[in-house]
């Protein structure tokens, strides 16, 4: 079976592969910066606010299914994620009875759109852990490096939280917290009595304004939802449909990136994506190539960017490529309280 590669002649400054968290950023300061950027997303478009895609304040009698999972929304028919860990036309393989559970959100905005939106900093410990106690490896940077980085996001996202002078948790540019609820109370009650400190969580949320494109938080717990107000961060809320508004950005959704393309200096030239909805593979040529579509999936295209120059994908000099990853994971711990 063979597949006719179709160019399409237009050239950008940037093609960026993947709308979350990176992909997202990118698209923004690359584009204000007057390049002219492609993104290219897996899945289809999204937006919380439009009636097609919400799911916050919908009851579970609107859903057929009375709001249970599927196999594209497992956390629920009302959850914003959509993608799950068994996509229709991507498998993947465990080798020798290994156990991973890869989950893909295919969306504009990725995992951005039901997180959990806690937004902590590494501390000035968390860089140097290596020659501290021998786990893993020192960091060749340290949090001063990064503290710019972290003050920007701040101030362009949103954070709540208050300031407490802890030295590996670093403080950062705040709105202020919601009022603690009852359950927070009776926990920090305890915390104090064992001399645990308990401060409010750091979370990207808005509870006061900060520019006229998003509202503010109004409490009703369903972050997991995506919000409709645009009150909690998401990528593509917050990143990639602002910059889409205000730049020149394309976005090509529903489009499988298969590999960069390279030309025989081994210096990338674009990318070659499957459109899922007619099958078939286009070309799209820029100066530079952005991977941010996860750990394991920018891994996957790169070491299909077979060429001349790099006979096991780009980036495979050192062997590396492909291990050493680490993608989000997931715990949970739950309790009944008496009182």
């Amino acid at each position: 079976m063979s597949f006719q590669i179709k160019d399409s002649g237009e050239a950008y400054d940037v093609i960026i592969v993947g709308s979350g968290a990176g992909g997202g950023m990118a698209s923004k300061i690359l584009s204000e910066a007057g390049l002219t950027v492609a993104v290219i997303e897996a899945g289809g478009d999204f937006d919380p606010a439009k009636e097609e895609d919400r799911t916050q304040l919908r009851p579970p009698w609107e859903s057929i299914r009375r709001g249970a999972g599927t196999r594209i929304r497992p956390f629920g028919d009302f959850d914003a994620a959509i993608g799950g860990w068994d996509i229709e036309g991507e498998p993947y393989t465990r080798k020798n009875g290994t156990e991973f559970d890869w989950f893909r959100s295919r969306m504009v905005g990725g995992r951005t759109n039901h997180w959990g939106r806690i937004s902590l900093r590494f501390g000035p410990n968390d860089f140097k852990r290596g020659g501290m106690d021998g786990l893993g490896e020192s960091w060749p940077i340290g949090y001063e490096d990064v503290k710019p980085y972290y003050d920007k996001v701040d101030k362009l996202i949103g954070v709540f939280g208050t300031k407490e002078g802890i030295y590996n948790e670093p403080d950062g540019f705040f709105l202020p917290p919601p009022k603690p609820r009852l359950h927070e109370l009776l926990i920090k009650k305890g915390a104090d009595k064992s001399s645990i400190p308990m401060i409010p969580s750091r979370l990207s949320m808005l509870t006061r304004p900060i520019n006229n494109e998003r509202g503010v938080c109004f409490f009703c717990a369903q972050c997991n939802r995506a919000c409709q107000a645009y009150a909690d961060f998401s990528a593509g809320t917050c990143l990639l449909h602002p910059a889409m508004k205000k730049g020149k950005v394309d976005l090509y959704t529903n489009s499988m990136v298969r590999k960069v393309t390279a030309d025989e200096s081994g210096k990338a030239t674009g990318v070659s994506f499957v459109n899922k909805e007619d099958m078939k593979e286009y070309k799209l040529k820029s100066r530079v190539v952005v991977l941010g579509a996860s750990a394991c999936e920018s891994s996957r295209i790169l070491m299909n960017s077979k060429s001349k120059a790099f006979p096991d994908g780009i980036g495979a000099s050192s062997g590396t490529l492909g291990r050493y990853l680490h993608d989000s994971t997931g715990a949970d711990r739950m309790g009944i309280m008496p009182d």
